[in-house]
């Protein structure tokens, strides 16, 4: 069992120049402040989206300062404690005058949505993206954490997909290279319903952020872009999903002076073409149910539920092509 990577992708080098960037952030002339912007969870571009990014990638995870009860329990890696509480929330759930396994199981879901609804720091981080974190900060305890995850998604039955302020889940957050690396925990995230093509406030998915590669003579940094980023396209990465600013994955590939990325992208779309409409025309993903486009016939995704948004995804470049 290994433990997550820290990556030399971010430096404090590059957080100075986003900073510098963003030094008016709080000029109501260009857009609004920041104070404003922690309040929304809406999709942002041009300073907005630098003056969100900044903050994020400023603000820093005190756990002394910014873990209530629970998220000390969390800290602490006591999984019994862990289980403990949870059952004692959906106790709470349960009224005396009914427990038909009904109400036990509305009960369960309402603890668990209790424990979704949690947020913590600065950057309102969600529970399994806080476990995440807390990997990086006390590495020691990293295979508690993991128990903890795994009770939390098999037993109970918290949805993966929270965002942070940044509109960043644990999955993004647990592959991206920017700040670290931990693919067993992305692929239990994964596993459990994780979407790999989610797109975050600044409308970019991690593709979009791993073959941004700051330091191309840092050995370390693109090694571990690489290896992201192979992972992303074998996962169901989609190169077409465009950010706010109209930039897809291919372009900033094909653009980029790193020729690094491109091998990994044209292997993985040769297979997929392949297998033709045996697969997701977003995502490439065989192992799910797939369902033909209604208007053309011709290509499938996969069946839409929690984290699983494939054609309404790939819709804005179907659309150019989708005949009846």
């Amino acid at each position: 069992m290994t433990s997550p990577r820290i990556s030399g992708a971010m430096t404090d080098e590059v957080r100075a120049r986003w900073s510098a960037l963003a030094k008016d952030r709080d000029d109501p002339e260009k857009g609004r402040p920041i104070s404003e912007l922690i309040k929304t969870n809406d999709t942002l571009k041009g300073l907005e989206s630098q003056r969100l990014r900044t903050y994020c990638t400023s603000e820093r995870m005190q756990p002394s300062r910014d873990l209530d009860r629970y998220g000390k329990i969390l800290f602490s890696g006591e999984l019994n404690m862990v289980q403990f509480d949870f059952l004692t929330r959906v106790a709470e759930h349960i009224s005396i005058e009914d427990e038909s396994d009904e109400a036990k199981q509305a009960a369960h879901k309402a603890a668990a949505q209790e424990l979704y609804d949690l947020r913590w720091g600065p950057t309102k981080v969600p529970i399994y993206n806080l476990l995440g974190l807390l990997s990086m900060i006390l590495p020691s305890r990293r295979t508690e954490y993991l128990e903890i995850a795994r009770f939390l998604i098999q037993t109970a039955k918290v949805p993966v997909d929270g965002t942070d302020l940044s509109g960043t889940t644990a999955l993004s957050q647990a592959f991206s290279t920017k700040p670290g690396l931990d693919f067993e925990y992305a692929q239990m995230l994964y596993d459990a319903g994780g979407e790999v093509n989610n797109r975050n406030r600044y409308g970019c998915t991690v593709g979009q952020e791993i073959v941004q590669v700051y330091l191309p003579k840092d050995h370390k940094a693109v090694e571990d872009a690489l290896t992201a980023f192979r992972w992303f396209m074998t996962h169901g990465g989609s190169v077409y999903i465009e950010d706010t600013d109209g930039y897809t994955v291919r372009q900033l590939v094909d653009r980029g002076r790193f020729k690094g990325f491109q091998p990994i992208m044209e292997k993985e779309y040769k297979r997929r073409a392949a297998r033709g409409d045996q697969c997701c025309n977003l995502c490439g993903r065989e192992d799910v149910k797939l369902l033909l486009c209604s208007r053309c016939k011709k290509v499938r995704y996969c069946q839409p539920g929690p984290g699983r948004k494939c054609q309404k995804t790939d819709w804005p470049r179907h659309k150019k092509v989708c005949k009846a």
